[in-house]
This record gives structure tokens, C-alpha cells and sequence, in this order.
């Protein structure tokens, strides 16, 4: 057999793989339970996804809030600009943690729970345009 013949093969089976679907030869079928994604699975998984970035805001705030009694009382002494360098370096990071939970994570599963909706009804469609011939059942 040569290169690109098993090389098709292999990416035949990690496609089928893949899929969730056992190759024909029966070798390497996925035992175990199967990851069945739908919209919905998607839309909660945003929803937790929310839940995080809520969690990480309410954090964001104590922790500012905390930090801004400590600058008070610092107030004079060297170590004072510490704590706003500290201050400024937490925001900008929870500012891209927002953005990622938010943008990145929840609007993704999001747009992508849209799109296996429409996917969903243009299969259904397709499958509803097949001639099936009378005598078949």
C-alpha cells in the first residue's frame, strides 16, 4: 500500500472518528459515551459562561474596593505606588477576561448554537426532498 493510500485511510477513520461513527472495518469505534452537542447544550453552556464572567466581576469589585482602602491608607509612604501599579495591572487584565468570557466564550457558543440551528433545518429539508419510492418503508 503506498503513503497516500494509507494516509486516505487514516484520515477516512479520524473523520468517521470524528463523527462519532465506527469505521467499516470495525477498528478503532469510539466506546464510551458520545458527545451529542445541540443548540440548546450550547446556549447553557453560554449561560455558565455568563455565570463565570458575573463571578469574575463581583471578584473585580471587592477586589478594587479592598485595594482602594489599602492605597488610603498607604498614603504618604513609598510603597504607596505599589498598590496602583497592582490596581491598574488587575484591571487591564480583568478588562480582557470580561471580554473573553463575554465575547469570546458566551457570544461564541452562542453564533454557534445559531448556526447548528440553521444547519439542523437545512438537513431537515434536504431529508424531507428525498423521493422515497412507495413500496420501501
Amino acid at each position: 500500500m503506498s503513503f497516500d493510500e494509507e494516509w486516505a485511510q487514516l484520515k477516512e477513520r479520524a473523520g468517521l472518528r470524528l463523527a462519532g461513527v465506527a469505521p467499516v472495518d470495525g477498528g478503532g469505534g469510539i466506546p464510551g459515551p458520545q458527545l451529542k452537542v445541540t443548540p440548546s447544550l450550547l446556549v447553557n453552556r453560554a449561560g455558565e459562561a455568563e455565570t463565570v464572567r458575573t463571578a469574575f466581576r463581583k471578584a473585580d469589585d471587592a477586589t478594587m474596593k479592598e485595594t482602594g482602602e489599602i492605597a488610603k491608607g498607604l498614603t504618604g509612604f513609598a510603597s504607596a505606588g505599589a498598590v496602583a501599579v497592582f490596581q491598574e495591572r488587575w484591571r487591564e487584565q480583568m478588562t480582557y477576561m470580561d471580554g473573553l468570557l463575554g465575547r469570546g466564550v458566551a457570544q461564541s457558543l452562542r453564533n454557534a448554537a445559531g448556526l447548528l440551528r440553521v444547519e439542523d433545518l437545512d438537513q431537515a429539508d434536504k431529508a424531507r426532498q428525498i423521493d422515497v419510492p412507495k413500496d420501501v418503508k
